[in-house]
Order: structure tokens, then C-alpha cells, then sequence
């Protein structure tokens, strides 16, 4: 037996399995969150039980808010523009969708104008947003 006392080693914290973990985790947080759809108008959407999804890739979004003011993809229009938009979009080999995304207190006659806007230019793939 030695009377030489016994050298003992210095903790330490391995961190590399804290990286690991860590990483996990912002990739789990990354693919699992969901990121709003940004469209720059306060618009609270009516809600329908029955609504389906409406994620469209090729679309033209028209919004109306609630003093009546249109949108066309986030940018302030007339009416008149917005019906020219659809005509020269219609004539595309592939007709984009129009998504119309109006407030729960708009006066149903905007949305209506829409409707109308969408069948006068040949654009019959039209759906209302809806939360």
C-alpha cells in the first residue's frame, strides 16, 4: 500500500452530447412550427366548419378589407386593375386560382364584385379564404 495520495482527475463537462441534443431540438422546432402566412391587411376571416384547405400555388390572392378597400397580392387596387390583372392571367396556359380573402363584416356585395371580376375574365377556379 502506498501512503502517496491518490491524484484525482478535474471534472469536466462534455459538451459535445449538449450540441447534439441542442441541435435536435431547433431542428424538431424548425419543422415542426408553422409560419403564418404573412399577407399585410388585419383581416379577420369568417369562420366555416366545413372548409377545406386552401393552400394553392398558383393563385391570385384578392383581399378585401373591412372599410371596402381591395387588394391584389398584398398591394392596394380598384377594381378596374384588378379586372385587368385577371383577364391578362387568364390567357395564361395555366390559369392561376383566385383566393378571395375578405373580413367577416365586409358587406357581401365586395365579395360579390369579386365573384364577378373572376367569371367575366374566364377565371372559374375561385375560393374564399376562410379560418
Amino acid at each position: 500500500m502506498s501512503l502517496r495520495p491518490k491524484r484525482r482527475n478535474m471534472p469536466r463537462v462534455d459538451v459535445i452530447p449538449l450540441i447534439d441534443v441542442l441541435m435536435v431540438l431547433i431542428l424538431f422546432f424548425l419543422t415542426s412550427m408553422q409560419f403564418q402566412d404573412l399577407r399585410a391587411l388585419n383581416v379577420t376571416l369568417p369562420k366555416i366548419d366545413s372548409a377545406g384547405s386552401n393552400k394553392i400555388t398558383n393563385q391570385l390572392v384578392v383581399s378585401v378589407s373591412q372599410k371596402g378597400e381591395y387588394f391584389l397580392n398584398g398591394n392596394e387596387d380598384n377594381l378596374k386593375k384588378i379586372g385587368e390583372v385577371m383577364k391578362s392571367t387568364a390567357s395564361l396556359p395555366r390559369k392561376p386560382a383566385v383566393l378571395v380573402v375578405a373580413d367577416e363584416n365586409v358587406p357581401l356585395k365586395h365579395v360579390t364584385k369579386i365573384v364577378d371580376l373572376c367569371r367575366e375574365s374566364g377565371l372559374d377556379d375561385f375560393r374564399l379564404q376562410s379560418r
